[in-house]
């Protein structure tokens, strides 16, 4: 079951929310991108779904020049207050999927935890009319993996979630361990949005298409996984930034969040759980020529 593309919008409202306790990417993570990319100072880099700049600051950082797109005017407000005024990024507001960009232009497409609310439709084929033949795509997205320490927590948000949005708690999977991910990603690995849409918990997004495969090649999957640590507050705040919240409905989001806090609380008041950074990077085909 796809949820509907607009949810990606919604998080404009919480722009500042978003900023605040959103986790940011590893430099370890990005590095891994550059150098698989080739990618010195000046390379030209689009970044898809830029939100408050915590990838566009780290990009900048490595003197790339950098067009960034994003629907949410909040959203780039905030990235241009994060990244200062500097001749190497250019904020773009609208949905990568009408954006008007040079064809071929750019040695890198970046993306962050957004590239799975675009329309896989569109998304796979623009992105690699814009990368030059040759050209770095990178996928980077938070996830949780299997962690012992955090079932007990995670079954009793789950039963919440059934209680409270039954529809929704229908097609929230649980969280696999590392081997699964990277050994399902592995198997999908000669089209590179079948492996994204396994990694996105496999058909949720719908974001596999046939089409990609001739697109793009040397696909590559790999995680940094860290130990993490959050109270009731800091996931309650978390959470109200989050998709999932918004697929509540307004009226019952609060007493979600009590009882939800009641659980935290009566487990002690930490959850202790495992948090991976995906990174996703294949190179756009020279032997296939692309049409916007």
């Amino acid at each position: 079951m796809r949820p509907d593309r607009t949810l990606g919008e919604v998080f404009d409202d919480v722009a500042e929310a978003y900023d605040e306790v959103r986790e940011g990417y590893s430099t370890e993570i990005v590095a891994r991108a550059v150098d698989r990319g080739r990618l010195g100072p000046g390379a030209r880099v689009l970044e898809i779904g830029c939100g408050t700049g915590k990838l566009t600051e780290l990009l900048t950082d490595l003197g790339l020049k950098i067009d960034a797109v994003d629907p949410g005017a909040r959203m780039i407000a905030a990235a241009r207050r994060r990244v200062g005024l500097l001749d190497n990024v250019t904020f773009h507001v609208g949905r990568f999927e009408v954006a008007d960009l040079p064809l071929e232009a750019y040695d890198a497409v970046f993306s962050a935890t957004a590239f799975h609310w675009l329309n896989p439709k569109v998304s796979w084929r623009k992105v690699a009319s814009h990368l030059k033949p040759g050209g770095l795509l990178a996928l980077l997205q938070h996830t949780s993996v299997h962690d012992e320490r955090s079932t007990e927590a995670e079954a009793g948000f789950r039963a919440l979630l059934q209680e409270y949005a039954p529809s929704v708690a229908a097609t929230w999977p649980p969280p696999r361990d590392l081997e699964t991910l990277l050994a399902g990603a592995k198997q999908r690995s000669d089209n590179a949005s079948q492996v994204w849409d396994w990694v996105m918990q496999d058909g949720r997004h719908g974001l596999a298409h046939e089409e990609a495969a001739r697109l793009f090649e040397a696909v590559e999957l790999e995680a940094v996984v860290t130990d993490a640590e959050r109270t009731a507050d800091e996931l309650m705040a978390h959470f109200r930034t989050t998709s999932l919240y918004f697929q509540i409905e307004p009226d019952k989001r609060r007493a979600f969040e009590e009882d939800d806090r009641r659980l935290i609380e009566a487990g002690g008041g930490i959850v202790h759980f495992s948090a991976a950074i995906v990174l996703m990077t294949a190179i756009r085909s020279g032997q296939t020529e692309v049409d916007a």
